[in-house]
């Protein structure tokens, strides 16, 4: 399965779930118009918010796929503000996830 395709999957599982709100985060430069977009390099793949109000975000990689370092640090600037941050590779690990996020913990 394509890293799209997963994303795609997670988003609308979490989303279907109730518990929390996410979109997809992309992020880049658009060369023509000279104007970036994102929340910015390195942030998470899927944002959005639990029902408490708390920020949720999971960085989403397929099968072999490496965080970059920027991504990296930008999941550990979340737990540090107190929001949830994790890695995840399927939609079974995102629904856990978010039972981890669900139940106070920050990954």
């Amino acid at each position: 399965m394509t890293e799209s395709t997963l994303l795609k999957k997670i988003r609308q599982a979490i989303n279907l779930d109730g518990r929390a709100r996410i979109v997809r985060n992309t992020v880049g430069f658009d060369s023509e118009r000279k104007v970036h977009y994102g929340l910015g390099i390195g942030s998470a793949d899927l944002v959005g918010l639990l029902r408490s109000g708390r920020v949720f975000t999971l960085e989403v990689k397929a099968p072999g796929g490496r965080v970059q370092p920027e991504q990296a640090a930008w999941l550990a600037a979340v737990r540090r503000w107190g929001g949830f941050a994790a890695i995840v590779r399927s939609v079974a690990e995102a629904l856990a996830a978010l039972d981890r996020a669900e139940a106070g913990a920050c990954e």
